[in-house]
């Protein structure tokens, strides 16, 4: 039989085929990559290096804040800022820049602490000393530290301590640990460390006194305490110790350490080491380092420029121009800052409202940042300055900066479509020259009380609130002392300040200090007793002198009392027996005890705006301080407001709630917000209109509102408590208060509002410690208000008088 032959697959063939395609394809891209490489390598490095470019910040300018009238009273100047940018490719010596540019730049009176805070900052800087030890303080230092590093533990001996030696240990060897104690354990530690004490120095509390702090102290009074770490923690912080005790030298090692090394351990130790420094030269090391802190700023990108001095002098710039070659990374640029009005008198100016910037703090870098912000921006900090954060700040640009291989700036120029927008402005309601006169008249009036003989020692400040009770305006608000805001833009002017001038007056008392209303709360306690029918308008008591209340006699302030009073003469002599019977009214009310009752007051005081945020457009806002004593005495404390303690800016809207009719506004500085504008002159588009806001209308009947319009009118009458409006040519209702502070010396109170028949102005003057017992009221504080009244008179011929404009009198005060 014939072979039959099969037949041959050409797939072998086709394999192959593809093979060499595939082959050839990979050898070209091979061969065009050599080339590229080995040819064209060269150039194309060149072309890549030739230069970068990044983005760097362009600041935009801070919107300005102008009174009524267009007055600019914050806006931006130009000053010489020192900045510091570590150029990438660059190998600075940052310590030596710091030395130079510290014998240029004059110091700004840092502080000049001890010896031992002098090294613990030199080390935390990676910095260094000029020490030179003789051979016998050298061996000195040598024989304390080796003592210390005698006692370090072996590192085998880690393993097996309890929680509380491993603590210990930690501490003892440098390093941080995280906080060991619970809430009872830190309360306990505080206790024992209170009573080890006996009253010498300060009481520790939990606020004032870190766990960090209370563990040492504990250590260092041989406490045992019994510590609880998680296991997690327990053995990250062995590790911890295990490695930073390698990294310690044997005692017999420190032979060949250097002076500064030894100062390094001795710092570790927390050791006590006198620095052969003279003052100068302690004081320039101080300098330098505060340049170098800046210049080292971990939160930036090292292509960032960090500030490291603003607003230096011409000569200063002068002298780094000069001397640029030795600072490498330095550079003088100008750069806005605030510039806060100023009055023609020279003296300060919205000290308590305006606010100041500042750069941003570190824990709250990453907050700002999500927000768009970038670590070397300047934001707001208190008053307007930060309510209005969002307003003010503009809209940074953005440069090209496009540098070479050698990071060296070829060129800079500005994206287009990124120049820096200016923020926008904001328009305040008060007029900058009534602001003016209540800083000067409150000033005058404080330093001419502060002469009278029966002035308490303790009489330091005194504070001023003016509002329209119609749209919650706020017209002034002054207190005094004052500083000027300008100083936090000048730091040698700060420096020298702030202990003396800044600190005692830095808080802004209208909204974060509370006070006992005290007399002036009873308009209050009328409209309460009114409305939850525990008298009637005309209902009459016999005041003779006080009232029992509970197993307490409560006296009236008046020896013998004033005899028949109803609601408005309560009002207007102030009576306290009449305050007293309608608490007991209210006690005995309360169908589910006499205690339930307070929350009655608490209604109505919400209603009026005290106890809770009035709303004002300023930071931090306090809602008071309530009382948490719930005797039966205490409901007639209250009623005569010595019982719950209020804020300025609370007593503020609480009397334009009365002055209205019966509406609580919320408080508002700013009026409108204007579109910023390149050109200052120049009057940017309305953006928004600040309209009144009604926040509630007051529980109360309106007649008995008028009720206590009426009594506080009668109080400005003969007969009254504050008769220093007489001769006013227009009607003005106010009432009076004395709060005891339990001291020597008692606050002064007045508020009120004018014209009484339509009010337009209402006024809360507060004197704290002001007083001694027995004294009027009136004293410290109706100078204040009635000057504060002509001088709004003046300004606003026709407001107060009814659209007749009456010129003042002269001045009772003159």
């Amino acid at each position: 039989m014939e072979e039959t032959k099969e037949p041959k697959s050409h797939i072998p063939v086709r394999l192959n085929i593809l093979f060499l395609i595939v082959f050839l394809f990979f050898a070209a891209i091979i061969l065009r990559l050599a080339f590229v490489q080995l040819v064209e390598g060269e150039q194309y490095r060149h072309e890549l290096e030739k230069f970068s470019i990044r983005e760097l910040p362009i600041p935009a300018p801070r919107g300005r804040i102008l009174d009524k009238n267009g007055e600019v009273l914050v806006s931006n100047k130009p000053v010489y800022t020192v900045q510091y940018v570590e150029e990438q490719g660059q190998d600075i010596d940052e310590e030596k820049v710091a030395d130079r540019l510290a014998k240029i730049l004059l110091p700004d009176g840092e502080k000049i602490g001890t010896d031992k805070e002098l090294l613990k900052k030199t080390i935390e800087l990676r910095s260094t000393l000029p020490i030179a030890f003789n051979n016998e303080e050298t061996n000195a230092l040598k024989n304390r530290v080796a003592a210390k590093l005698q006692a370090v533990p072996k590192q085998e001996a880690v393993d097996s301590m309890s929680d509380f030696e491993l603590v210990k240990t930690a501490l003892y060897v440098g390093l941080r640990v995280r906080s060991p104690f619970d809430d009872n354990q830190r309360k306990d530690v505080i206790k024992k460390l209170n009573a080890n004490a006996k009253g010498a120095g300060t009481v520790l509390t939990e606020d004032n006194t870190s766990d960090l702090e209370l563990l040492k102290m504990a250590i260092s009074a041989n406490m045992k305490l019994v510590l609880t770490l998680d296991k997690e923690d327990r053995d990250a912080l062995i590790k911890e110790v295990k490695a930073q005790i390698r990294k310690l030298p044997a005692p017999n090692e420190l032979s060949d350490k250097s002076d500064m090394d030894l100062l390094r351990y001795a710092s570790l130790f927390e050791l006590d080491v006198n620095l052969p420094l003279t003052a100068e030269q302690r004081q320039f090391q101080w300098h330098k380092l505060s340049l170098l802190q800046e210049m080292r700023s971990p939160q930036m990108p090292s292509y960032i420029p960090r500030r490291v001095k603003v607003n230096i002098s011409d000569e200063e710039m002068f002298q780094i121009e000069e001397r640029r070659t030795e600072l490498p990374g330095i550079s003088v640029v100008l750069e806005p800052v605030r510039q806060i009005f100023k009055d023609p008198d020279g003296s300060a100016f919205g000290t308590h409202f305006l606010g100041y910037i500042n750069a941003i703090r570190p824990e709250s870098l990453k907050e700002y940042q999500a927000q768009g912000y970038n670590a070397i921006d300047r934001v707001g900090v208190t008053g307007l300055e930060s309510s209005y954060e969002r307003y003010l700040r503009g809209k940074d640009g953005i440069m090209d900066v496009y540098v070479n291989k050698n990071s060296e700036t070829i060129k800079k120029e500005m994206r287009p479509g990124r120049e820096p927008e200016p923020g926008n402005d904001l328009v305040l309601a008060m007029d900058w020259r009534y602001q003016s006169k209540v800083e000067a008249i409150l000033k005058e009036e404080v330093e001419a009380f502060k002469k009278r003989p029966t002035t308490p020692k303790e009489f330091k400040d005194a504070h001023v609130l003016v509002m329209n009770p119609n749209t919650g305006e706020i017209l002034a608000m002054a207190s005094y002392p004052d500083y000027d805001l300008n100083l936090y833009y000048d730091r040698k002017a700060f420096n020298q300040n702030y202990t003396s001038l800044i600190l005692p007056n830095e808080s802004n008392r209208f909204i974060y200090t509370p006070y006992p209303p005290a007399s002036t709360y009873k308009p209050l306690s009328v409209m309460i007793a009114l409305q939850e029918g525990l008298t009637t308008p005309n209902e009459t008591i016999n005041d003779r002198g006080g009232l029992n209340v509970g197993t307490s006699y409560k006296r009236n302030w008046k020896p013998g009392g004033h005899g028949i009073v109803n609601a408005r003469r309560a009002l207007q002599v102030s009576n306290n027996t009449y305050m007293y019977e309608m608490a007991i009214r209210l006690a005995r009310k309360g169908k589910e005890g006499w205690e339930q009752q307070f929350s009655v007051l608490d209604y109505y005081n919400a209603q009026f705006g005290l106890g809770v945020k009035t709303g004002v457009d300023l930071p931090g806002e306090k809602t008071g301080w309530e009382n948490p004593n719930l005797y039966y005495g205490n409901l007639a404390d209250a009623m005569i407001g010595q019982y719950d303690l209020f804020t300025p800016m609370q007593i503020g809207q609480y009397v334009s709630a009365i002055a209205n009719g019966g509406y609580r506004i919320r408080p508002h500085l700013v009026k409108e917000i204007r579109k910023g504008t390149t050109d200052p002159k120049q009057k940017g588009q309305t953006l928004a209109q600040i309209e009144p806001q009604v926040l509630n209308r007051v529980n109360i009947d309106p007649k008995y509102i008028q009720v206590v319009k009426e009594g506080m009118r009668m109080v400005t009458q003969p007969g009254g408590t504050v008769q220093r409006f007489n001769g006013l040519p227009f009607t003005v209702a106010a009432k009076s208060g004395t709060a005891q502070t339990g001291r020597s010396a008692e606050n002064a109170l007045v508020v009120g509002f004018a014209p009484y028949e339509n009010p337009q102005v209402v006024f809360v003057v507060i004197a704290p410690n002001s007083l001694r017992d027995g004294t009027s009221s009136s004293d410290a504080t109706g100078p204040i208000a009635r000057r504060l009244l002509e001088a709004y008179n003046e300004l606003n011929p026709g407001v107060l008088t009814n659209g007749v404009p009456i010129p003042n009198p002269p001045s009772s005060h003159k």
